[in-house]
């Protein structure tokens, strides 16, 4: 028996209500909630707060227990940490153990979505720090489930998310009065989950990778990390990019990138794009030229009149280059070069550049 699950026991023997009870055999956590001051109607964010969150009133339900008393209850049980959301790492979905929560979720909120599809929880264990706290215990939202692709959050809904095409899509069914007490058991399988998967695209196998990866979706969600060989041509990484766009869901989640390469989005940049004037900021542009590397910064001057500014490109060597302050980067090549000189051209820029795009000349 775990030590949560003897001061549960104990808790109990004298009347008191347990914040926390872990049943290792069963995977599962049981603690108590109370209801906030949502009314029906209200926007929701969460299921359930911490109790030294901020966010009540969009919280369905604030728990008894601490953040990391909840994270360390999940330990216990033997459910394991999934894959948390963070889009500086390109990782969009949430993937980890499909739990059950009892009473479910939608015995108390309602998808103004509609339809009969009620998602799943997953367990993602949230964003920790060095030593493995939970970042949610000291830091708001303080979150245990948001119904947003929220990065602290221990538990999300099965989607990816985004908050500002959540919000509002989640609101409180009628019925649950302030400061009424539940209990809620969540529970894990021991099977339901996320598998990770590693697709590997190399030249003249790029429709059986791909192939083979749709068939190993087939009655299990996946979590892909692609690797684009760096003898494909950009063409063929395009071509793969278009393909992978279809393919990109719940049954087949492509998170994250291998290092020193690029998430398959860089390879399906927006045409209009091209043209510097409908750029929202001007991003460092790379340029292969025969066996070279052109850089090109953008200046941007705003002191004549008029809402736009006057833009000159400025070709500048690595050195100017690698002093941008730009969080993005345009790299053209021709459709036939190759991903080694794609990933090359990176060397020497600073780590300041987040987001890739290639387009194909």
């Amino acid at each position: 028996m775990s030590v949560l699950a003897a001061a549960a026991l104990a808790a109990a023997s004298v009347g008191a209500a347990p914040a926390l009870v872990v049943d290792k055999a069963a995977h599962s956590v049981t603690f108590t909630a109370t209801a906030s001051e949502v009314a029906p109607g209200t926007p929701l964010e969460f299921f359930f707060i911490g109790p030294d969150s901020d966010r009540a009133y969009e919280g369905m339900f604030v728990t008894d227990a601490r953040v990391k008393d909840i994270a360390d209850a999940f330990a216990a049980a033997g459910i394991p940490r999934g894959t948390y959301v963070d889009a500086a790492r390109c990782m969009f979905w949430p993937a980890g153990p499909r739990v059950a929560v009892t009473p479910g979720v939608w015995e108390f909120v309602e998808d103004v979505r509609g339809g009969s599809q009620r998602l799943p929880a997953v367990y993602t264990g949230g964003m920790r720090d060095a030593s493995g706290m939970p970042d949610a215990e000291t830091n708001m939202p303080s979150a245990v489930f948001a119904f947003y692709s929220c990065p602290q959050s221990l538990l999300l809904l099965d989607d990816a998310l985004d908050q500002s095409v959540a919000y509002g899509r989640f609101v409180p069914k009628a019925g649950l009065e302030k400061g009424a007490r539940r209990t809620f058991t969540i529970s894990w399988d021991g099977v339901s989950g996320t598998k990770p998967y590693a697709l590997d695209l190399r030249p003249g196998a790029l429709k059986e990778g791909l192939e083979a990866m749709r068939a190993a979706s087939c009655g299990t969600n996946l979590e892909v990390t692609v690797s684009f060989s760096p003898e494909l041509t950009v063409r063929e990484a395009t071509m793969a990019a278009n393909a992978l766009a279809v393919l990109d869901s719940r049954a087949v989640r492509i998170n994250g990138a291998k290092e020193g390469q690029f998430f398959y989005r860089a390879f399906l940049p927006l045409e209009k794009w091209r043209d510097r004037k409908e750029r929202l900021s001007q991003p460092l542009e790379v340029r292969l030229v025969g066996d070279g590397v052109e850089y090109t910064v953008v200046d941007e001057d705003w002191s004549g009149e008029g809402l736009d500014p006057v833009l000159t490109p400025r070709k500048v060597l690595l050195g100017e280059a690698a002093k941008t302050k730009a969080d993005t980067c345009f790299i053209y090549a021709s459709g036939d070069a190759a991903l080694r000189r794609v990933y090359e051209a990176r060397l020497g820029l600073p780590r300041t550049l987040r987001n890739w795009y290639v387009y194909m000349d």
